[in-house]
């Protein structure tokens, strides 16, 4: 395996076209990728380290929105005061997530290319409808995190092409994250999910809830978030559109029923209060 460590993104558009016909993998963080490797998974031919991209470490904010650099930390999403401020479901997220050691490693693009069901960051961010850059030898795309996440460990990157920046649109709304895991820190989460809200919970003018480890990808519950808007006081009666919106399965940290049950308890329970 050869290792590089390009300084600048055309550095690593030239390394990436001069080596695409090899097997390739490229680290951010490594948080997910060297214990895999530890465990004994196959390596790659090249290996690129993107540690030093600083074009794409840093957090920007304007008057409509703020653009998170692909290799900014979870430390540096969850510092932010803007963040914690405007995104608080993702201050959330990040607040919880794994450990001080993770958090400081752990970047938030690896974190959506990962594309784990159950990724801490990824209810938030298709809560708040993120819109993700990717950049490769063709040029810049946008596309919506929805589109971009196919199923788990699936995404729509292309041979090399980078996930540069992360956008979201400031528009004032009220959110909170909810995880539940097996222990309190250091846990793939048993289901996770984020509620972006304007207004009162029990009569929201605007309601998205975003749900993970209960399908392949992140669920957005917009049926049920529809038809509670439309009618507040038949929560109870409501809740049967979240069981037809997850396909949760059984593994080593919970029972599919289980998942059922507790995604319609936190919703439930968030919405009274």
């Amino acid at each position: 395996m050869k290792y590089y460590c390009p300084k600048t993104l055309a550095e690593y558009f030239d390394l990436s076209k001069s080596i695409a016909a090899f097997d390739v993998s490229v680290i951010a963080g490594g948080t997910d990728l060297v214990p895999r490797y530890e465990r004994g998974d196959h390596l790659p031919d090249y290996l690129i380290d993107l540690k030093h991209l600083s074009e794409i470490n840093s957090i920007e904010v304007d008057d409509d929105s703020i653009k998170i650099g692909s290799l900014s930390t979870i430390q540096n999403i969850q510092d932010h005061s803007l963040i914690q401020e405007e995104f608080g479901a993702l201050h959330s997220a990040a607040y919880d997530f794994a450990g001080a050691q993770i958090r400081h490693r752990g970047t938030i693009g690896g974190n959506i290319c990962n594309a784990s069901p159950a990724g801490d960051l990824l209810p938030p961010l298709y809560a708040f409808e993120a819109m993700l850059t990717l950049q490769g030898p063709a040029g810049e795309r946008q596309i919506p995190i929805g589109e971009f996440i196919l199923g788990p460990g699936a995404t729509d990157l292309r041979v090399s092409e980078l996930l540069t920046g992360v956008t979201l649109v400031r528009k004032g709304y009220q959110s909170l994250f909810q995880k539940v895991g097996l222990r309190q820190s250091m846990a793939i989460s048993v289901l996770n999910l984020a509620c972006v809200f304007e207004g009162k919970h029990q009569a929201p003018t605007h309601l998205r809830i975003t749900a993970g480890a209960v399908a392949p990808t992140v669920v957005s519950l917009d049926a049920f978030c529809e038809a509670y808007k439309a009618a507040p006081g038949k929560l109870s009666e409501l809740l049967g559109l979240i069981d037809e919106a997850i396909s949760p399965i059984d593994d080593i940290r919970a029972t599919a029923n289980y998942r059922h049950t507790v995604l319609k308890n936190l919703i439930k329970e968030i919405l009274k209060n």
